[in-house]
């Protein structure tokens, strides 16, 4: 005769009984022998604590010291090339008479993720090479490699800080605060109740989101590919040099995506909802 299967109240009153009678046996011991069974029982990740202890067990502060040098100065010089090249002169396509301005948009997203991605490389091996060269025994010769790129490390490391926004967002703001004055004054004029007048401002929020999704979208793009065609031999190269030193710092190009496909997102959704409300509450 099969059993039958039990209502949901026995199931959790079943799982409570499980749960206080291993709590009981924990705690048959000494507290700290109760408190290890418990970490030990809930924290066990065996893919993990292999990791871990491979880590640990690292022999030394490089994995290959022969080609640390070289593979140092090849970082740093694609961290040049990056900062410089990584977002000059992006395509947009045909646009006609709007090429200029969305090629300066374009330009101007690209430059602060190029330039936020370096300052996070500079700093992340500024940060490695100082804990590595404090692992080293004074007598070991890659504490002298170490050393000699650590101190490199900061004295170029600074002049990498800051994304290139400061300037064009003060410009921006400083342009816009007249033209904002402006509109604010002739605002009383616009009937704002009328239909036509409605569907115009959804229709220029339509405009508006449509451009800035397309620009973020655009910049991050070209920000990316240009990122990994320069950074990404070089980084893996150098992290292979190193050893046992996580994942080498990726791009913020993700980020921006993500934004360009949420605004693209109201474009496409919301936007013609509120049309369509309107239209519905002003008939």
């Amino acid at each position: 005769m099969s059993e039958q299967p039990r209502r949901p109240d026995e199931q959790i009153l079943g799982e409570l009984t499980e749960q206080l009678e291993r709590t009981r046996r924990l705690l048959m011991g000494s507290p700290d022998e109760a408190a290890e069974r418990a970490l030990e029982r809930l924290g066990g990740e065996t893919e993990v604590e292999a990791r871990l202890a491979a880590e640990l067990a690292a022999a030394g502060p490089l994995a290959h010291p022969e080609r640390f040098p070289e593979a140092h100065r090849l970082a740093v010089r694609a961290l040049e090339v990056l900062e410089r090249e990584g977002s000059r002169n992006p395509r947009v396509g045909r646009l006609g008479p709007l090429a200029p301005v969305a090629r300066m948009g374009v330009e101007f997203v690209a430059e602060y993720i190029v330039k936020s991605y370096a300052q996070a490389i500079a700093g992340r091996l500024r940060t490695l090479y100082t804990r590595r060269e404090a692992q080293c025994p004074p007598a070991l010769p890659e504490r002298r490699l170490l050393a000699r790129a650590r101190m490199e490390m900061d004295r170029i490391a600074p002049g990498f800080q800051g994304g290139g926004v400061g300037a064009p967002i003060i410009v921006v703001v400083g342009a816009a605060v007249p033209l904002l004055a402006s509109l604010a004054q002739s605002a009383g004029a616009i009937p704002f109740s009328n239909r036509g007048v409605q569907l115009a401002g959804v229709g220029l929020l339509l405009l508006l989101f449509l451009a800035l999704s397309s620009v973020l979208l655009r910049g991050a793009a070209v920000a990316h590919r240009r990122s990994r065609l320069i950074m990404q031999q070089p980084l893996a190269a150098l992290w292979d040099a190193i050893g046992h030193a996580g994942a080498p710092p990726e791009d913020d190009s993700v980020t921006f995506a993500t934004i360009a496909i949420v605004l693209t997102a109201v474009v496409w959704f919301v936007l013609p909802a509120l049309a369509v409300i309107l239209f519905v509450a002003a008939g």
